[in-house]
């Protein structure tokens, strides 16, 4: 085989997580689709599993293709990106030809060449039983031209936004197989967030050695999205999760989370967005900030080791050997809730229940707060304690507040903000969202799907949400916009049956709203009946 010109090759390394094999095949069959309809005359194709990626049972496939000009493979592309509707899953572009030879792929067979009709024909063997067109030329695909962006929240304690965007786009090609899908995974700073920004903008994972509220060594990460903006969760090194079931909010600590931002701060990085939610501990933020330098002293001087126990015995609070960085440093809090420091709709006693705290340990906590927070007053020389979002992570919304001048955000405003959502809605036809629960709160205190609407309503795109179930007060969100709710629940059944089919009842409620999704587009296809012509002998 002579091949002097040129060679790429494609690694859909995206398909490798694909839960259905499948839709995995799905996709590389529709590649090659397009490919056995090209104008290259001549060009060699080639593809498969990797030998390794198959042993691995991994569904990662590779296609190279050789034999045509740099022009030439430009339009394979372009054809690919808009006949086939692949180019979420074009992973790389990778040179595999060196010496008229393919270098380091295994397990590939050679498939066959274009002809000069524009077909393609000969090769070893079919393809692991793919299948293509014998035709020159295609049907085109249902959904081709139109742009579906998927952007859902964590469904907690079951799905990550992550999962459930493979789950949509399962669902999506089965019944739209042409349809381009733009996925953006959303976090509105509790358990996920990290993964979130990094994925939805390429970022990179920092894994360091932290403390968990427990005071145990644990393996914590964090997010470093363009090089110059570090993304901290609380829920890392100072979460519910990371506490193996053992709550105290009298000793429970926040210093891992510190240890997240100083390391960054070490990194040299500047802009920092911490995310607040699914946290563990109602210290007021003082074990965060010890770990950055700041010293809580009692009223004879000793140093506190900043327990939520220790809230009512701080006298004093030094900054003189705080980290150097965090002077110059852009703290961006993400914040979901809108509780002050203390009070009735304080930190501790609308969050305290869930860490662990009893009734007398309720009010000992509430008193040292009280106290707490006026220090935090003084030193920020304004009320920082009422604040909405002071109460946020048992108080740590207050300290950053007090201490390093952070700007509180809604968690989906400082998300959406990050990832330039308003440049990812460009000529998008709708967007699908959806959370775990939807109710009043989703709408009234400005949750992941509330945040999107509005925007999405700005720009006249409708939206399609997909949630476990519908609470009181949920048909709240029709007021923000054009949109269309589909729950999970199929039948009578238990929250605890429900969470332990999860997976399940997901795939089986995002297959009927994408039903109901093309049931609507062929009616407006359909539109009003024509009317018949009138015969010329009347």
């Amino acid at each position: 085989m002579d091949v002097t010109r040129f060679g790429l090759g494609v690694r859909f390394d995206a398909l490798g997580t694909m839960p259905d094999d499948g839709v995995a095949k799905q996709f590389f069959e529709e590649v090659f689709s397009v490919l056995t309809v090209t104008d290259v005359k001549g060009l060699h194709v080639f593809g498969g599993l990797c030998d390794e990626c198959r042993s691995a049972g991994q569904n990662i496939y590779t296609i190279v293709f050789m034999g045509g000009s740099l022009k030439d493979m430009r339009n394979i592309f372009n054809k690919l990106d808009n006949d086939a509707g692949v180019n979420m899953y074009l992973d790389s572009s990778l040179p595999y030809i060196e010496n008229n030879r393919i270098e380091g792929i295994t397990g590939l067979t050679y498939y066959g060449k274009v002809q000069g009709d524009g077909r393609m024909r000969g090769g070893e063997a079919p393809l692991f039983g793919l299948v293509v067109p014998k035709k020159h030329g295609r049907k085109r695909p249902v959904g081709k031209g139109i742009k579906i962006m998927l952007a859902p929240d964590s469904f907690k304690g079951n799905l990550s936004s992550m999962e459930i965007i493979k789950r949509l786009t399962v669902a999506a090609r089965r019944n739209f197989p042409g349809v381009k899908v733009v996925p953006v995974p959303i976090a509105d700073g509790g358990e996920g967030t990290v993964e979130a920004l990094v994925t939805a903008c390429s970022g990179t994972y920092r894994r360091i050695e932290a403390t968990s509220p427990n005071n145990e060594k644990i393996t914590a990460v964090y997010g470093v999205l363009h090089g110059k903006t570090a993304v901290i969760e609380m829920a890392q090194a100072s979460g519910l999760s990371v506490s193996a079931g053992r709550l105290n909010p009298m000793k429970a600590t926040s210093f891992g989370t510190g240890e997240l931002i100083k390391r960054a701060l070490d990194e040299g990085i500047k802009n920092l967005i911490i995310g607040l939610g699914g946290s563990a501990t109602n210290d007021g933020g003082m074990g965060c900030a010890r770990a950055l330098g700041v010293r809580f002293l009692d009223a004879e001087g000793r140093e506190l080791l900043g327990a939520g126990e220790d809230l009512a015995k701080v006298a004093e609070i030094d900054m003189r050997s705080v980290h150097p960085r965090a002077k110059d440093a852009r703290f961006t809090v993400m914040c979901d809730v809108d509780n002050p420091l203390t009070g009735e709709k304080g930190a501790t006693y609308v969050y305290g229940p869930q860490k662990g705290a009893d009734d007398e340990q309720l009010r000992l906590l509430e008193e040292g707060m009280c106290s707490y927070g006026r220090l935090l007053n003084n030193l920020a020389n304004r009320d920082v304690s009422s604040a909405a979002g002071a109460g946020a992570a048992g108080g740590m919304g207050a300290m950053l507040m007090a201490l390093f001048n952070a700007g509180l955000m809604p968690g989906i405003d400082a998300m959406l903000e990050a990832i330039d959502f308003e440049t990812l809605l460009n000529r998008v036809s709708l967007v699908i969202t959806g959370e775990g629960m939807l109710d009043c709160q989703t709408a009234r205190h400005g949750k992941a799907v509330a945040g999107i609407m509005k925007r999405c309503t700005k720009r006249k795109i409708p939206v399609a949400i997909i949630t476990g179930a519908m609470g009181r007060g949920a048909e709240e969100i029709y007021n923000l916009g054009n949109a269309g709710i589909m729950t999970l629940i199929n039948a009578p059944m238990s929250t605890e049956q429900a969470m332990e089919k999860g997976t399940e009842l997901f795939d089986d409620a995002a297959d009927r709203m994408f039903r109901f999704i093309r049931m609507g587009r062929d009616v407006e296809k359909l539109g009003a009946p024509k009317r018949p012509k009138r015969s010329a002998i009347f």
